[in-house]
């Protein structure tokens, strides 16, 4: 009798494995059936004339990008993105890496990189962890973001949880050990490693009005300089009773941190406003990074591009800080995108007035995943840098 429930009990066993495998297998089946293959092409032109004694210099290069997307089993995903940028014709500029010194920077160096890798699980209960190389842009990726303007974005490896609360709230926490940078896959600034902390909470108030706290700890194994923790709020918010105004509000505090070589603390703040008309937007606003000519409020990991104008003139903030007052204007002309935009600039400390620039663009999209860019800058020096002029050329080409 014995030996006949021994029997039965492994009978038993080994059909519930055998069922146990089918649908593991039945499961992982379906997640290669809902895996995602889709390509992407960007062709950019860019040429830079800076009034110095470097030469013009003229980048042509095309990236290239491959995403993989996983199905899901059991809550768990993967995502794989391999990037190649590659020259079109002469490298008449300096990429950071390729020794041309003297020609202007044009911080596209070629190679090939695994841009993105993560492991991600989701569960229903609105919780998600991320684990391996991501992007990461929070908010409007002013201290945090994956710079894709450039060919190399940059991107963060580590380690970030994520949950949706009821509430209409939204938290995340990170820690990432490295940052790839736009001057990579190689060369000395490729990398940036050290520990990196990272929080954001999200609170849609009202529909009109959503309220956002963050803080960034961030200790450089090789760059103390920008060793720091900055604590800050975002404020974006709009009025029934006066349509299509909104505004933003947020301010900041950043102070020297674990190996910075020198004690200070700076204060950050943005104000703007936009008025949306069915043929124009029209936004002004003023941004400050104080600044006391020693040190100044500095923002490394942010999509930096996207302020100060084009032309790059203030990815590092001057240690007179930077009051940045600018203009905007954008009109839809057909299915072309008009954008016209003036910056003045002037010093936190002291009564400098560094510069003035104006940028101007033009996207059109011709649909079928194919779409174009012309971007012009010119800055005008007055007390900080030369008179820098850029012009691009963009082709983008979406492939799924």
């Amino acid at each position: 009798m014995k030996t006949c429930n021994l029997i039965a009990l492994s009978v038993i066993t080994a059909l519930s494995h055998t069922s146990y495998a089918n649908d593991f297998t039945n499961t992982l089946s379906q997640a290669l059936k809902e895996s995602n293959l889709s390509a992407d092409f960007r062709y950019r032109l860019e040429y830079v004339d800076q009034d110095n004694l470097l030469d013009e210099a003229i980048g042509s290069t095309l990236k290239s990008r491959l995403n993989i997307q996983s199905g899901t089993v059991s809550g768990f995903s993967g995502f794989i993105q391999l990037d190649n940028v590659s020259l079109i014709g002469n490298d008449h500029y300096n990429s950071t890496v390729n020794g041309n010194n003297q020609y202007s920077v044009i911080a596209d160096p070629k190679g090939t990189d695994i841009n993105q890798a993560f492991i991600r699980y989701k569960s229903t209960a609105g919780t998600t962890f991320t684990a391996g190389r991501q992007q990461v842009n929070h908010l409007n990726q002013r201290f945090l973001g994956g710079v894709a303007w450039r060919q190399n974005e940059q991107t963060f490896d580590g380690y970030r949880l994520q949950h949706n609360f009821k509430q209409n709230i939204s938290a995340e926490i990170g820690h990432f050990y490295n940052i790839n940078r736009i001057f990579g896959p190689k060369g000395a600034a490729a990398d940036q490693d050290g520990s990196f902390n990272t929080a954001l909470i999200n609170w849609q108030l009202h529909p009109q009005h959503k309220l956002s706290a963050y803080g960034y700890d961030l200790d450089f194994s090789n760059w103390a300089a920008r060793s720091s923790i900055t604590l800050g709020i975002d404020y974006q918010g709009s009025i029934s009773q006066v349509p299509n105004l909104s505004w933003h509000l947020a301010l900041a505090q950043q102070q020297d941190q674990h190996n910075a070589a020198i004690d200070y603390k700076h204060h950050y703040h943005r104000v703007s406003v936009n008025w949306q008309q069915q043929h124009f937007n029209v936004q002004a606003g003023q941004e400050r990074l104080a600044g006391n000519g020693t040190s100044a409020f500095q923002t490394p990991l942010a999509t930096l591009h996207a302020f100060h104008g084009f032309t790059d003139t203030f990815l590092n903030t001057p240690n007179t800080g930077l009051r940045d007052h600018w203009l905007q204007l954008s009109v839809p002309v057909q299915a072309v995108k008009l954008n016209l935009a003036w910056h003045r600039f002037d010093s936190d400390a002291g009564n400098q007035h560094y510069g003035d620039e104006w940028n101007l663009s033009a996207s059109y999209k011709f649909g079928n995943g194919l779409a174009s860019l012309i971007k012009l800058a010119h800055y005008d020096a007055n007390d900080f840098a030369v008179d820098t002029t850029k012009v691009w050329f963009m082709l983008s080409y979406h492939l799924e």
